[in-house]
Parts: C-alpha cells; structure tokens; sequence
C-alpha cells in the first residue's frame, strides 16, 4: 500500500471517491444529498489541513457556501469529493501518528500547490486553501520543489526540539520558537541543500518515528553520540542559531527513520527487518553513520549537509 498519497476534498480526488459516487448515481438522484452532513465533512478536513484550530463562524458560513455552491455548480463532483472526504475520515479515525501526520502535510501541500484540482471546483478549492492559510500560514514555499514549510511544521520542530533538547542536554525551545523560527527560517533556507530542505518540510512526517529511533541507538554508543551532536548544535553562537542547529538535527533523524520505516515494505529487506535482532542492528549503523554528519562533506549544520546523505546515513 502506498501511505504517501492521501485522498483530499478538491485537491486529490481519488478513484475510491469517483467509484462510489458512480455505484450510488442512482440513489442520490432519488434522494437529495445531506447538505447538513457535507458540510461537517467539509469543516473537519479544512479544520484538520489547517493545522487543527476550530475555524470561526464565520469561516464555517464559508465552508457551507463552499458546499452550497460546489452542488449548484458541479454536483456530480462535489458529491465525488464528498465521498473521498468522508473515506478519508474514516481512515483518520483509526490511523496511528505517524499516517496522520503524513496525510495532514501531503493535504496542506496539496493545496498549496492546487494540486489534482477539479476544473469545475477550482473556486471553491481556491476558498479552502484561504481558509487553511489562515489557520497555517506559510513560512517558505518552493512551488518547483513542492516543498513547503508552514507554521504547523514548526510547531512540530518545536515538540521535536523539546524532546532533542533532553535527549541531547542542550537547553529546551523557548515559548516564542515558532515565532523566532518564522523569521530565521527564510533566512536560512537558500544555504540548505536540497536534501537538508527535504528532511525540514517533511518533517512533519518524519519526526513521528525520531524518538523511537533515538532510543533504539546501542546504549554502548549512545553517550558518545549524544556529545558529539550536542557540541556541534551549541557551536552556533546564539540561542536561535542553536535551537536552528537542533531543528535540523531532528529533521534529519526523522528522515533517516522514516527512511528506515520505508526499508522494511516488503521482499529480502522487509524480511531482515522483521527480525527484531537483525532491526536493532540496521538501527545502530544508521545512527552510527549519523554522527559521520559532521564531517566536512555532511555536516548537518553546515548548508551542504545532505550532499552525501547515502554516505552519513548507510
């Protein structure tokens, strides 16, 4: 199964969503569609892709204008993507963390970039995404990279850092991190190569499995490890540029786990992988090869941390 692609209201209508709507044609023309019910689908998703802050009355009025209109204009397709919405609930519902994570940020992606958008919804997705802005704004985008990076990301760099911050003993973000970070961030971002770009706007999806990950390191090696990350996230000079320092660590420990995770799909390597003895062992080279990042050709500090990523990360 590939977890990378989510179904989403307008932005990525799937199959699933238009094989229902055809197998149920019949019956809905017979029954009016439960406007009431469609526009709770339609509040949740944009609730969720904003970051998860309830939207205003206001913005609910909206999200009802959005359904309201979708079904005057393009019922055929507004009830498709209602369909995919309300499968997409459901999977939400039972999903673990980490699919969450990775749904809510390839959605929030999605409608940045617009992406699969229904010609006859394209009004309608363009309202969505205002709202979904609102709730989350952005902080960098790279339309050509489809890389983006918004205030819901830093919010997990912030949780991420909090736990980094123990796990390494350097000092904990502070309160205004977010806000701190929205102002560094952009700054910092054209010395990132563009691996160290990738593992900072998937790290919403990444981070999830870091923890794990650092717990899962040989405890023979763990406090070696610990030091000589903590000494190259304190070289910044100051408290932002070290809070940066440890954001871009834990970025690329949840790439690498998240890397991991994927290795274990199926075949000879899901095998190996299954194997608790034979996992622990891949975890600790992975990691070992981690604290080879700071050499001069995959310093994760330095912009051209990622350029031998296979390299640091075996």
């Amino acid at each position: 199964m590939n977890r990378g692609r989510i179904p989403w209201t307008r932005h990525a209508a799937s199959a699933l969503a238009v094989a229902l709507m055809l197998l149920s044609r019949s019956a809905s023309a017979a029954a009016p569609p439960d406007i009431a019910a469609m526009t709770q689908r339609e509040i949740a998703l944009i609730q969720f892709y904003g970051g998860g802050s309830p939207l205003t009355a206001q913005e609910q009025r909206e999200a009802a204008e959005i359904v309201q209109r979708g079904l005057e204009h393009a019922p055929q397709a507004e009830q498709a993507a209602d369909a995919g919405a309300a499968r997409l609930l459901q999977i939400l519902a039972r999903a673990p963390a980490p699919l969450i994570a990775q749904a809510r940020e390839g959605g929030r992606l999605n409608a940045q970039l617009h992406d699969a958008v229904s010609p006859a919804l394209r009004e309608q997705q363009a309202m969505e995404t205002q709202i979904i802005i609102a709730h989350d704004p952005v902080v960098v985008f790279d339309s050509a990279h489809k890389q983006l990076v918004s205030v819901q990301t830093l919010r997990v760099l912030q949780q991420a850092d909090t736990f980094g911050a123990h796990w390494f003993g350097v000092p904990p973000p502070r309160p205004d991190f977010v806000a701190q970070m929205q102002q560094v961030v952009p700054r910092a971002w054209p010395g990132m190569d563009a691996g160290m770009k990738d593992a900072m706007a998937h790290a919403e999806r990444d981070l999830p499995y870091a923890p794990g990950f650092l717990q899962g390191i040989n405890p023979q090696k763990r406090a070696a490890f610990a030091e000589t990350w903590r000494a190259k996230i304190m070289a910044a000079p100051d408290a932002v540029g070290q809070q940066l320092n440890l954001a871009e660590v834990m970025a690329v420990v949840g790439m690498t786990a998240f890397r991991l995770r994927q290795s274990g799909g199926s075949g000879a390597t899901g095998a190996a992988v299954a194997d608790p003895m034979r996992e622990q062992d891949l975890v600790n080279r992975q990691m070992l090869g981690a604290v080879r990042s700071y050499s001069p050709s995959c310093n994760v500090t330095r912009p051209d941390a990622m350029n031998n990523f296979s390299y640091c990360h075996p």
